[in-house]
């Protein structure tokens, strides 16, 4: 699979697999960033610093292709950050961004050229939903949320 991509500025560069067993791409940032350490409120709530990162590329994706932006394992274990949500559908032109998020008490500093999360490549299957009130049986019916166990 060909995928087009435009460098929107000098420092941006193309998705690396960085081994051939790889199912992400590594993404890079394009600017230096901080992204701020989380807080607790006086309400003793977490706020989680973020911040999003720009990678100064955008991409063609082939139709029924989505891309999933995905944490990068490194950076999660040992630095506490996460990649927030982030899909990109095949019919987004823009700027691929990255959100970060900080679970840690320190600020955290993103410079120009670091791998901070990873594209994966996904088909996308499609539906056509229609009403219907028969819907079949299983065994676990309408159970939700713990129902199959912690």
């Amino acid at each position: 699979m060909e995928i087009k991509v435009r460098l929107l500025c000098s420092e941006g560069r193309l998705p690396e697999r960085m081994s051939e067993g790889s199912g992400g791409y590594d993404l890079f940032a394009s600017y230096d960033r901080i992204v701020p350490a989380a807080t607790v409120s006086s309400k003793g709530t977490v706020d989680l610093g973020r911040a999003l990162i720009p990678l100064g590329i955008a991409i063609e994706l082939p139709i029924e292709t989505v891309g999933r932006i995905a944490s990068r394992s490194g950076l999660s274990v040992n630095s506490n950050i996460e990649a927030g949500a982030g899909w990109i559908d095949s019919d987004y032109r823009g700027e691929i961004m990255v959100e970060l998020k900080n679970f840690s008490s320190v600020d955290f500093k993103v410079k120009q050229g670091d791998r901070i999360a990873q594209l994966i490549l996904l088909p996308v299957t499609l539906a056509v939903f229609k009403v219907d009130e028969g819907l079949g049986d299983t065994g676990r019916g309408q159970s939700g949320f713990g129902s199959t166990g912690v």
